[in-house]
């Protein structure tokens, strides 16, 4: 018996659909390609430290990976999310008066919850926890593992989940940021009472450091780099640009036609950016000064302004490249990404890197790029794995009443 063309061709389109992600809404596409290049710095940043003791890697690599990476790549993603939730709490209040709140929290919780829950489980029964680990480990099912020394060897089973607590705790609050702004009545007081918490933080972080002067930089990471407290205003950064984007779109892009307006704020990113790699002009008491204002302060101005620009910048080159289809389908599984690739890292990937530089002498210009390539290539074989067998589900069971597309988006940011 022949099967007719129509039902082969429904056939080959149930494969194709069966096979395909839920992908990431896309009504701002430039965003995609910065939340691929904020997670790429990830991975180099912890595979460059465990390869640098075994391996010479180029001095540029050493730099980028210190500072361009570590914190730049991670202020970047959460600037990112606050601009995404941002702009789709203000859809929602434009379009329906409300934040719909009980409809945002379902589909955060949907959006990351599972996962990490099922790859926390998985890495706690799989691995032989240490004392330490199972007296924590409460706390990381609690989301609450960036108040216990993410960076101590052997508290936690997942200690790079201190980022998603952090960020958890901003999708707790945010709806009642909201709930304040809205209080106010105008641009004006909004911005304003935004600009003030923003600064708020930094308040914090220098209280901090002038009451623990002594902390060493590890301590600094532990105590402040990694708790919300101190690490809040990037989060307000991103919202704060997600309101003048919303409001006032169309003037800034027509104020962007002019070459001059383009320059005037491009400036104050690019002398942020020069301040972040310039450190050494903060040193102070033996603690780098450098680091309170770096977290969320220098790098919140430096990405509002890039953010703005590679938004309302239409033709750009650059807006074009990080616009590229490629990045909103690899954003689409960057969160597994992020969730598996330390694993990866520490226990394939570098063994087998060590094992070429020093039993096969193979040379670190081609290990390095190799281990680079081949832990990226796995992560996103994995996460595209967990993707389809967790995220896309999960993704199904809450539409979003407020991030749909026009471009078929399943899935919010």
């Amino acid at each position: 018996m022949t099967i007719s063309l129509p039902v082969r061709r429904a056939e080959g389109v149930a494969s194709r659909r069966f096979f395909e992600l839920a992908l990431l809404d896309n009504r701002y596409p430039a965003l995609h390609g910065m939340r691929v290049l904020a997670i790429a710095s990830f991975v180099q940043h912890e595979l460059t430290i465990f390869l640098a003791p075994h391996a010479d890697i180029p001095v540029g690599v050493r730099w980028a990976e210190g500072w361009l990476t570590a914190m730049f790549g991670m202020d970047l993603f959460f600037i990112l999310s606050g601009f995404l939730i941002g702009s789709q709490l203000l859809r929602a209040i434009e379009s329906s008066g409300s934040q719909r709140v009980r409809a945002f929290y379902l589909r955060r919780a949907l959006r990351t919850i599972p996962l990490y829950y099922a790859l926390l489980t998985l890495f706690a029964l799989a691995t032989h926890l240490t004392a330490a680990q199972r007296r924590h480990l409460w706390l990381e099912y609690a989301l609450l593992s960036n108040y216990r020394f993410p960076f101590a060897s052997g508290d936690l089973v997942m200690p790079w989940g201190w980022s998603l607590a952090l960020v958890e705790h901003f999708y707790l609050t945010v709806p009642l940021i909201f709930f304040l702004l809205w209080k106010l009545k105008s641009d004006r007081a909004r911005l304003s009472a935004l600009c003030v918490a923003w600064g708020s933080a930094l308040v914090v972080r220098l209280a901090l450091l002038l009451r623990h002067p002594n902390w060493s930089e590890r301590q600094l990471y532990d105590y402040v780099y990694c708790r919300t407290h101190a690490r809040f205003d990037t989060f307000l950064a991103g919202i704060a640009v997600a309101y003048v984007h919303h409001r006032w779109h169309e003037p800034i892009a027509r104020w962007l036609h002019d070459p001059r307006a383009r320059a005037a704020l491009a400036m104050p990113s690019l002398a942020c950016l020069w301040l972040l790699v310039h450190p050494w002009m903060f040193g102070w008491g033996g603690v780098r000064l450098m680091d309170v204002f770096a977290w969320g302060t220098l790098t919140s101005i430096m990405y509002a302004g890039f953010i703005l620009l590679v938004l309302n910048d239409s033709g750009g080159w650059i807006r074009d490249g990080l616009s590229a289809p490629i990045f909103r389908v690899l954003a689409s599984v960057g969160y597994g990404v992020y969730l598996t690739y330390l694993p990866l890292c520490e226990r394939i990937i570098v063994p087998v890197s060590r094992s070429l530089l020093k039993s096969w002498h193979w040379p670190s210009a081609l290990v390095w790029p190799l281990a680079l390539g081949s832990l990226l290539f796995a992560a996103l074989c994995i996460a595209y794995v967990l993707h389809m067998l967790i995220e896309r589900p999960c993704s199904r069971l809450s539409a979003s009443p407020y991030s749909k597309s026009g471009t078929g988006s399943t899935s919010s940011a």
